[in-house]
């Protein structure tokens, strides 16, 4: 299916790009010469019954749409730069050609809510061209790039809307549906596992020169590890 693009008038479209550049220059500056991260990979067996957790207002999950992205990924100069660089990666990733975006919406006001990705074995030449995730067997599945909107933070909408979209995975002949999050992020890592993800792997980034060369690996921790069953 077509990835779904970007779209605005000249005059939007030219202070949104200013803006966009202005961002990434100043995530970069933000990496140095030198950082790193360590992410947990954590899965989630779609053969294993979940009970779906609940939002705190009702929602549905749909496929994302052009008219979605005015509502999820506003960018200005005023925000602050962390919010800045969340919203810029993610419409760099839609202009890379992501497809198979799903959003939640919040069945009050038909607003989407929430976004993340979901991707198979069939988008493995594009997992290997954005890089930080590894390539998926037949029977895996991606999740990821979870936004929420400032206005919708604090109503557990991640974790009923992973949960749900993570269902769709079945559809591409996926049983088991990945996902990579910070090991600091306490908040994500505890809504992902309401929505019935467990870590499974490591994922170690080392990035050099602001970012421009990445090195990447990833450790599937042993069926021993204390973490591989931890209730985050």
């Amino acid at each position: 299916m077509k990835a779904v693009e970007l779209s605005s008038d000249p005059a939007s479209g030219f202070s949104s790009r200013l803006t966009q550049i202005r961002t990434r220059v100043a995530g970069r500056l933000k990496l140095g010469l030198h950082s790193s991260l360590t992410r947990y990979g954590l899965c989630r067996d779609l053969t294993e019954p979940l009970q779906t957790p609940k939002a705190k207002i009702a929602i549905t999950v749909r496929r994302l749409k052009e008219r979605d992205l005015a509502a999820l990924f506003t960018l200005g100069d005023g925000q602050p730069l962390d919010e800045r660089l969340e919203v810029a990666w993610r419409r760099a990733f839609i202009a890379k050609g992501a497809r198979r975006g799903y959003v939640a919406v919040d069945t009050r006001t038909d607003t989407p809510c929430y976004v993340q990705w979901l991707f198979g074995a069939d988008d493995n030449d594009f997992i290997a061209h954005v890089g930080g995730f590894p390539l998926l067997a037949s029977h895996q599945a991606l999740l990821e790039n979870a936004y929420t909107p400032p206005a919708y933070r604090g109503l557990g909408i991640m974790s009923e809307a992973m949960a749900l979209i993570a269902e769709h995975a079945t559809w591409i002949g996926a049983r088991d549906v990945l996902t990579f999050v910070d090991q600091y992020n306490v908040a994500s890592l505890k809504g992902c596992r309401r929505a019935g993800f467990y870590p499974r792997l490591l994922h170690h980034r080392t990035r050099f020169g602001f970012g421009l060369i990445t090195r990447d690996s990833f450790e599937v921790l042993p069926e021993g590890d204390p973490w591989r069953t931890a209730r985050l």
